[in-house]
């Protein structure tokens, strides 16, 4: 095997295939990245079962061939090369690398075991912006759980009604959703995407400003984005029935601008205790929002946030963390605090934009 291409494209193409690389497996060849001349296309792969990809390198390749080698390596080689191309040759079981100004011997790891990536047939389908993909990703992914008690919470949820798509993630705590359209599909039925390979592929289409075609069946899901080819397993569980959930009517409705909600729950960092509480407390009477936090080994700290109220007054508690997570959704200048009094969960939302809301369950201590 012999090739040709430029540094900055393979390291690049290196630096996304290392991601998927799984370096505690039990099989060898999955520690590696799989190279494959072919023609006049170089071709990386690489998988940890979970999640795969499929990246096309642009080149001339002088004699076909497959290889498979350590991602890190590679991607430690070329990153420190200084050389605007690199040529590889397969010289017996060392890849051999040079650059301008560099060169390496790589030693290969036997390849025939690597896993065919899957193929998703394109029988069932859905089409959106890769942005808006990444935008309802990222809208809730941060809400999955980091516990495996429950594979189906270690998940981002994606399912589409009409001309909308659909993402949402809980981790029981705390739960959010977040809608953008579609431009062809209907019905899509629930697809669990596992919260890492989710990341993964939101990491994937940051920056691509064209329209995708996601395809998926009972087992997998995958897309193509420019020269890159995505391939994920879904979680095969029955993800909660959330919307049962979701209050459809409030005692109580606060406005407030997202700047200084969000800044009293950055000062009010600083004085909470382990269980990261804060008090909050909506009096329509003084037309604001009272935000307290107290750690007995430090001291006490109450922010005051005006607001337009309707409704009756409420006061809980809540993790504070969790209400300032849901800030990183929210665009818009106001956000929308819906209650129903102590023991109920909160909605949250951008008063100027319906597509997304949190929900945060109150701290019973």
């Amino acid at each position: 095997m012999k090739f040709e291409t430029t540094t900055n494209q393979l390291l690049g193409a290196v630096a996304v295939a290392a991601r998927f690389v799984e370096r505690r497996a039990n099989l060898p060849v999955l520690a590696g990245i799989l190279i494959t001349a072919d023609g006049n296309r170089i071709i990386l792969r690489a998988t940890n079962l979970e999640c795969g990809v499929e990246i096309l390198v642009p080149g001339k390749v002088s004699q076909d061939g497959t290889v498979a080698v350590p991602g890190n390596i590679l991607a430690g080689f070329l990153s420190n090369s200084h050389g605007k191309s690199v040529t590889a040759e397969l010289k017996g079981e060392l890849l051999k690398l040079h650059t301008e100004r560099a060169e390496a011997s790589i030693k290969t790891i036997p390849h025939n075991d690597f896993p065919v990536l899957p193929r998703v047939p394109a029988s069932n389908s859905f089409t959106l912006k890769a942005g808006d993909l990444v935008k309802a990703i990222r809208g809730v992914a941060y809400c999955a759980s980091l516990s495996a008690v429950k594979p189906e919470l270690q998940s981002v949820l994606l399912w589409a009604e009409g001309a909308k798509l659909t993402a949402v993630a809980t981790d029981s705590f705390r739960l959010a959703e977040k809608t953008v359209p579609l431009r062809k599909g209907g019905s899509v039925p629930q697809l669990l995407l596992p919260a890492r390979n989710a990341a993964e592929l939101v990491r994937i289409l940051e920056g691509v400003g064209d329209d995708i075609e996601v395809y998926y069946n009972e087992n997998q899901l995958s897309t193509q984005a420019d020269n890159t080819y995505y391939t994920s397993r879904l979680l095969d569980g029955a993800f909660p029935n959330y919307r049962q959930i979701l209050p459809k009517s409030f005692s109580t409705e606060a406005v407030a601008l997202r700047e200084d909600f969000g800044g009293a729950l950055k000062a009010l960092s600083i004085f909470a205790d382990k269980f990261a509480q804060v008090s909050l407390s909506i009096e329509p009477a003084k037309k604001a929002i009272f935000l307290t936090s107290r750690n007995p080994d430090i001291g006490e700290q109450i922010s005051t946030v005006r607001s337009t109220i309707k409704g009756d007054a409420a006061a809980m508690s809540f993790n504070g963390r969790y209400l300032a997570d849901s800030l990183q959704s929210i665009n818009g200048e106001s956000v929308r605090l819906h209650s129903n009094g102590p023991g109920k969960a909160m909605l949250i939302k951008d008063a100027s934009d319906d597509s997304f809301l949190y929900l945060a369950m109150p701290m019973n201590r």
